[in-house]
């Protein structure tokens, strides 16, 4: 798998795209949606520019999906 891939896996599995078009269309669980995407977009940069070819959600920013996912 490709930093992109893992990363898109990622995002899927703290928030699959059913709940990711909820949030976009009718505003369920917008807030939780967008912390989801913006964490993982901002480790994915990271990662990126040092050069990694694997990504992986610090356990912090983990945690605190788990700890904030309202379903």
């Amino acid at each position: 798998m490709t930093l992109k891939s893992e990363c898109e896996a990622s995002v899927f599995s703290f928030a699959p795209l059913h709940k990711q078009l909820n949030a976009h269309l009718l505003d369920e669980h917008k807030g939780y949606i967008s912390v989801v995407v913006l964490l993982h977009r901002e480790e994915y940069e990271r990662r990126k520019e040092a050069g990694e070819t694997e990504f992986i959600l610090p356990a912090a920013a983990q945690e605190l999906l788990n700890e904030t996912r309202p379903w």
